[in-house]
């Protein structure tokens, strides 16, 4: 791969909220609905150490995760990219005035430079990425009203389809936090606070977070929000019981664990395509209607939106909650994801 809106690329995230179909708007906090923002959102952060002359980094996919990667420049006119802990692509050949797809041996690991000049290209440049802290997914800090009283909050984010070609099987779901457990004999009641432990560990699961509760045959069975935990215990406070649209219920000790973001997502069409709009809340605690709501944590189980066509855009919205009571944490990750086809070179 190496053109720019094909395969990987064919998808975009952008802002809403713009005044018109493409229009200026570039506050996430202001990316309520309406219509699609030219402001791309999603991908990584990045810093360079030793950049290659006369190329600059316009995106970095979130794909490639946190940590050290490399650009190279085999030769004078070709790159190739290495994401962290990752294998290096194939070189892709860029000359003067050309943005190209960079990827690593996994396509999705992937970065869109620009070539500037027409001098030689050499040397090898580390790109140190970071995850983006309050974009349009990750939202605004929580404050402590909203944290002791309990919260809700929405944003929209449009994904275009910028491929000449439609983009077949996509799905989208949010990316789990933690190595997935089975519960033991230490499980929830009904109602009420109490805890789930495991004989296995919670030692990569974030500190405070939240919960999925699937049953052993994989049937959602609630969704709660845990203020702390121990490697083998989370405790569950009475207000972190069936969040998220799901209903308090009693475990099992043969329950399905994972840590997910506290979220959920839905998808809206535009009115008309390809510059058609969605709706548009009134603030960020206004709740969209008519949002057929997800929180899978898999291809299977998270929203099949099937095929968007080419140049035309679906809207993406997310719902956040927060329990009354909840505990003050520096970062909570919110991490969707998506699978798709797309045609490309």
């Amino acid at each position: 791969m190496a053109d720019v809106k094909t395969r990987a690329d064919s998808l975009r995230f952008y802002l809403t909220g713009a005044g018109s179909d493409g229009g200026s708007q570039s506050d996430p906090d202001a990316s309520l609905g309406g219509n699609r923002s030219s402001t791309r959102t999603g991908g990584l952060g990045f810093s360079v150490s030793n950049p290659i002359s006369n190329v600059t980094i316009d995106f970095i996919a979130g794909e490639n995760g946190e940590g050290d990667g490399t650009l190279d420049a085999p030769t004078v006119d070709t790159l190739q990219w290495t994401p962290p802990g990752g294998s290096a692509g194939a070189e892709v050949t860029i000359a003067n005035g050309e943005s190209k797809v960079i990827h690593g041996a996994d396509e999705k690991k992937y970065i869109i430079v620009s070539r500037t000049s027409t001098s030689d290209l050499s040397g090898t440049a580390t790109l140190s990425l970071s995850i983006k802290k309050n974009n349009v997914v990750g939202l605004d800090n929580v404050t402590s009203t909203e944290a002791s009283n309990g919260d809700k909050e929405y944003r929209a984010v449009a994904i275009k389809n910028e491929n000449t070609d439609d983009v077949d099987l996509l799905k989208i779901y949010l990316n789990t936090l933690g190595t997935q457990q089975t519960s033991d004999d230490g499980q929830l009641g009904a109602s009420g606070s109490g805890s789930i432990s495991t004989t296995g560990s919670f030692s990569d699961w974030p500190d405070v977070g939240y919960c999925r509760i699937e049953d052993s045959g994989g049937t959602l069975r609630e969704i709660v929000y845990y203020s702390s935990r121990t490697a083998t215990t989370l405790t569950i406070p009475s207000a972190g019981r069936g969040l998220l649209g799901t209903t308090a219920a009693a475990g099992a000790s043969d329950d399905k664990i994972d840590a997910i973001p506290g979220m959920r997502i839905g998808t809206e069409d535009p009115g008309s395509q390809p510059s058609g709009s969605i709706q548009q809340v009134g603030d960020e605690d206004s709740a969209p209607s008519g949002i057929t709501w997800n929180t899978g944590i898999d291809a299977a189980g998270g929203i099949d939106y099937g095929t968007l066509a080419a140049d035309n855009w679906t809207g993406l919205w997310v719902e956040r909650e927060v329990p009354a009571g909840a505990v003050a944490q520096r970062d909570l990750l919110k991490d969707v994801a998506m699978e798709f086809d797309a045609s490309g070179a």
